[in-house]
């Protein structure tokens, strides 16, 4: 019989679709991600007082926002400056999600190539990042960008990559999000349209051919995400402490 994993279901949330907890994936390691640790997500920009009450009660206390200046001067993080968590702006990009037309959306090439470009390129802002985690290994770290699919399903891979877990949970884990995003992402196409501007549905959609392009590119290029992480710049140590928070063992 085939083994199905399913994704944990967003967080009921007031104001963001796709709030995900990255625990409860099987990992080769003989355990389950944990829950309580990571929290993927979408646009941060309309969480209500209560969505903060719950998310500061779930034990966030690290934010790491990867949309442009453009993008957080539009829709400001309501988490930004909520009591004690920690804000962090690391830009992977800029103006990727302008999907009402007001701007040119730079992509060149597939999601899945963006996503090669930025395990190749980006390596700085990741070191930056990871580390920033390591000051919060006992509190759980809320990551997003404005559709939490790119820029932070990149991130989630590295990961789950990171505990273990299978390139085919990681693609399941990927694609969920466009299913969870899409009553947002169809409004904008169709203000885009009516607008006169004509938007590539793959853009705001998460095929699996483009995680699995990632992780391909992963495998061919670096051999395994632990080296992939030392050429980060992590040390052995730092990489088993990232494992261990992900994995909930410490």
């Amino acid at each position: 019989m085939a083994r199905t994993v399913r994704p944990n279901l967003p967080m009921r949330l007031d104001g963001a679709r796709n709030v995900r907890d990255l625990g409860g994936y099987p990992t080769k390691y003989g355990t389950n991600t944990a829950l309580g640790q990571f929290l993927r997500a979408d646009n941060p920009s309309k969480l209500s007082a209560d969505d903060l009450q719950r998310l500061y009660d779930y034990g966030v206390r690290l934010q790491i926002d990867f949309r442009s200046d453009s993008e957080t001067e539009k829709a400001p993080s309501c988490l930004k400056g909520y009591k004690n968590v920690e804000f962090t702006n690391p830009q992977m990009l800029d103006d990727i999600h302008s999907a009402d037309g007001s701007k040119e959306v730079r992509v060149t090439g597939t999601l899945g190539e963006m996503y090669c470009d930025f395990l190749d390129n980006k390596k700085g802002v990741y070191l930056r990042v990871l580390r920033d985690v390591l000051r919060h290994m006992d509190d759980c770290v809320f990551f997003n960008c404005t559709a939490g699919k790119d820029r932070t399903g990149t991130f989630a891979m590295i990961l789950l990559k990171l505990a273990g877990v299978s390139d085919e949970d990681v693609v399941t884990d990927y694609k969920i999000t466009g299913d969870n995003i899409w009553p947002d992402m169809k409004v904008l196409v169709e203000q885009a349209k009516a607008a006169g501007h004509d938007i590539d549905l793959d853009l705001v959609q998460s095929n699996p051919k483009h995680m699995e392009k990632a992780l391909a590119h992963l495998k061919a290029e670096y051999g395994t995400i632990e080296h992939w992480l030392s050429i980060v710049g992590l040390s052995d140590a730092e990489i088993n402490t990232l494992r261990d928070k992900v994995l909930g063992r410490f």
